[in-house]
């Protein structure tokens, strides 16, 4: 049996990187007392697995934990007794139960969406660019990895993305549907830069949420942890 988490990564803990993560929820599974699968050999270790690591920096709504269980226990126990034993800003809003031949999130995450808050200066500019962005064919752009540099059209790995805006307050709310895998996944920062490249216009400041991970079902975009 396995038990899916769906948590916050809260403001306040947004430069927390993925191995404190680790860490963090690890020591949280030790001490919930829920019967925690381990793995053979020599050195022990818990088995689990995030859906996707969170960049330093950005926090999230529905983040996915995958934990492996050697017993049986319930959603609602699995839920009530993690958030006992993890600080507010990492509390889990949902939790699944599934069995050992559920697919693994992280090999089912197609899609992502986040909220891309634009604040100041050419705010609404940029928001008001977006529909004559997102009718060009090919939107190039230059996406760095830690062995290379390549152009690559980022159009087909936007598959929403919409903007309202507020001109007294000078800001402008983005949200972005993005494709999320191993051969074609879209940051959303690198959006932001082709958005504020294209507009010809850059905002004071730039904050960006992930609001819900998604898989594929019947079609459609759902959330992982409803596949």
């Amino acid at each position: 049996m396995r038990m899916l988490l769906q948590f916050q990564k809260g403001d306040i803990v947004r430069h927390l990187g993925l191995l404190d993560l680790q860490r963090t929820m690890q020591r949280a599974l030790r001490r919930s007392g829920l019967p925690i699968a381990y793995s053979n050999g020599f050195n022990p270790h818990i088995v689990m697995s995030f859906a996707s690591a969170l960049s330093s920096g950005i926090p999230g709504d529905a983040e996915l934990l995958d934990v492996s269980l050697k017993g049986e226990a319930t959603a609602e126990e699995c839920m009530a007794t993690m958030n006992r034993v993890l600080p507010p800003a990492l509390q889990v809003s949902r939790a699944r139960m599934v069995d050992d031949h559920f697919p693994k999130v992280s090999a089912a995450l197609r899609q992502a969406e986040y909220t891309i808050t634009l604040r100041g200066g050419g705010a609404c500019a940029i928001a008001s660019a977006l529909p004559a962005f997102l009718a060009q064919e090919e939107i190039m752009a230059l996406r760095k990895t830690k062995r290379s540099e390549t152009m690559v059209n980022i159009r087909p790995m936007i598959h929403a993305l919409t903007a309202r805006t507020d001109e007294e307050k000078n800001t402008a709310v983005l949200t972005a549907r993005v494709s999320f895998v191993e051969a074609a996944t879209l940051k959303p920062d690198l959006l932001v830069e082709s958005l504020c490249a294209f507009a010809g216009a850059q905002p004071e400041r730039c904050e960006i949420r992930r609001t819900c991970l998604l898989g594929e079902k019947d079609g459609q975009s759902v959330p992982l942890i409803d596949l």
